[in-house]
C-alpha cells in the first residue's frame, strides 16, 4: 500500500520532511485573539490597584504563548506522541504540587493554582494538554494493529492502563474541587474516541464508567447542584442568582453597535463581574459593542474551521487526531465561556482562550495550536488546487 492511500495511517518513517509552510490563517486568527486579549485587560485592570502589574503580566505571557506556538509548529508533530509519559509524568506532578505547603494556591475555597518562583500556574491546564496526546496515541496505535476500512480496536490492557492515567487525574482534579474543568476535559477526550471511530458499544462502556464518578461528586459537593438551580433561577430580576448574568448582559448590551471605547469606567464602577478573566467577553461587548464580538466569534469559527481543515488535510492518522483533540478543545472552551457571559450556560470559571487573564491557560492552548501547525506543515495538498492546472484543458477539449 502507498503512503497515504486506504485507512491506515503511513509509516512515520515516511513522512520525513514538512511539504508546506504553516496555516498562516489559523496562525493570524490566534494572533488577533492575543491581541485584542491583552487590550481588553489593560482596559480591565485600570480600574485595579496596579494597573501596571497586570497588563505587563499578560503582555509578557502572550510574548511567551507566541513564542511556545511557533518553536512547537517547527516540531515534527509525531514527537509529541512518543514523549506522552513525560508529559503525563509533567501534569501529575503539578497537580500533586498543589497539595505542597507554599506552593498550592487556596482561592475562593478551592485548591486550584500552584504558585512557584514568581509564577501562578493552574495544573489543570496542562493536564488536558497531557490527556489529549495520551489518547491519540492509545487511538494510533489501535489503528495500527487494525485491519484497513476496519473500526479500531482496544485491546483490554491498553484500555485498563489508559483508564488508570484518566482516573488518577480525575481524582485529583476533582479533589481541587473542579467539575468543570473535569467534565470539559472529559468531553474532549470523548469526542476524540468518537471521531477515532471508535465502536459506540465501547464509548457506552465508558460513559457508563464515569457516570458514578459524577454522581458521588454532585452528591458530596452540593455547590455544583446549586450552580444548576441558580441558573434555572438567573432570569429572575428578583434572584440573588441573577447578579451576575444581569451585570454581563447589561455589560453587552450597553456597547451598543460600536462600543464605550477602552477603559470605560463601569468597569472601574463594579458593574462588571471578574472583566479580565471569567467574563471577558462581556467586556469585550461593552467596549468594543456588537462590531467587537462579532469579530472575536468570527475568529474563534475561523480557529476551529482551520482547525479542522488541517486535520482533513493530515498526512496520517496520528496527525488528525491530534488536530482534531487540540482544535476541540479551544473551540468547546470558547463556546462555554461565551455560553457563560451570555447566559446560555451556568456559570463556570473557564476562561475564553488566548484572550483571558493568567498564562496557564495561554500556554496550553499555544502548544494545542502550535501542534495543530506542525500537522499543517505536513498537510497533503488541497484536492482543489491539484486539479486547478487541468481545468482548462478540460474546457478546451469540450
Amino acid at each position: 500500500m502507498k503512503p497515504g492511500e486506504g485507512d491506515l495511517a503511513p509509516p512515520v518513517e515516511e513522512i520525513s520532511r514538512p511539504s508546506r509552510k504553516v496555516d498562516i490563517t489559523l496562525f493570524f486568527a490566534v494572533f488577533f485573539l492575543l491581541f485584542i486579549g491583552i487590550g481588553m485587560v489593560m482596559s480591565a485592570a485600570i480600574s485595579t490597584d496596579q494597573p501596571f502589574r497586570l497588563f505587563s503580566r499578560q503582555l509578557v505571557s502572550g510574548g511567551i504563548a507566541l513564542t511556545v506556538m511557533l518553536v512547537v509548529a517547527g516540531i515534527d508533530y509525531h514527537r509529541w506522541l512518543e514523549w506522552r509519559l513525560f508529559l503525563y509524568g509533567g501534569g501529575m506532578l503539578s497537580l500533586v504540587a498543589l497539595y505542597i505547603p507554599h506552593v498550592g494556591m487556596v482561592m475562593n475555597g478551592a485548591r486550584r493554582w500552584i504558585h512557584l518562583a514568581g509564577l501562578t500556574l493552574q495544573p489543570s491546564e496542562l493536564a488536558r494538554d497531557a490527556m489529549i496526546i495520551l489518547t491519540a496515541a492509545l487511538l494510533v496505535k489501535a489503528r495500527k494493529q487494525s485491519s484497513p476500512g476496519v473500526p479500531p480496536v482496544l485491546p483490554r490492557k491498553n484500555l485498563i492502563s489508559f483508564g488508570v492515567f484518566l482516573g488518577l487525574y480525575v481524582l485529583l482534579i476533582l479533589r481541587e474541587p473542579d467539575f468543570g474543568s473535569c467534565c470539559f476535559m472529559i468531553a474532549v477526550l470523548f469526542l476524540m474516541f468518537f471521531l477515532g471511530d471508535v465502536p459506540f458499544a465501547l464509548l457506552g462502556r465508558m460513559a457508563a464508567l464515569s457516570l458514578p464518578v459524577a454522581l458521588w461528586f454532585l452528591f458530596h459537593h452540593r455547590y455544583t447542584l446549586e450552580r444548576f438551580s441558580n441558573f434555572r433561577m438567573a432570569r429572575h430580576a428578583s434572584s440573588a442568582a441573577a447578579t451576575q448574568l444581569g451585570q454581563s448582559l447589561v455589560a453587552l448590551g450597553a456597547g451598543g453597535v460600536t462600543g464605550a471605547g477602552l477603559g470605560h469606567d463601569w468597569v472601574g464602577g463594579g458593574i462588571l463581574p471578574e472583566p479580565g478573566t471569567d467574563f471577558i467577553f462581556a467586556l469585550v461587548g461593552e467596549q468594543l459593542g456588537l462590531v467587537g464580538t462579532l469579530f472575536v466569534v468570527f475568529l474563534f469559527v475561523m480557529v476551529f474551521y482551520r482547525g479542522m481543515h488541517v486535520a482533513k488535510r493530515a498526512p496520517d492518522f496520528a496527525g488528525r487526531i491530534l488536530a482534531l483533540g487540540f482544535t476541540l478543545s479551544i473551540a468547546i472552551e470558547a463556546i462555554f465561556n461565551m455560553g457563560v457571559a451570555t447566559g446560555l450556560l451556568p456559570t463556570k470559571g473557564i476562561p475564553l482562550p488566548f484572550m483571558s487573564f493568567g498564562g496557564s491557560s495561554l500556554l496550553a492552548n499555544a502548544l494545542g495550536v502550535g501542534v495543530i501547525l506542525s500537522v499543517s506543515r505536513f498537510a497533503r495538498p488541497d484536492p482543489v488546487s491539484e486539479k486547478a492546472p487541468s481545468l482548462p484543458e478540460s474546457s478546451h477539449a469540450s
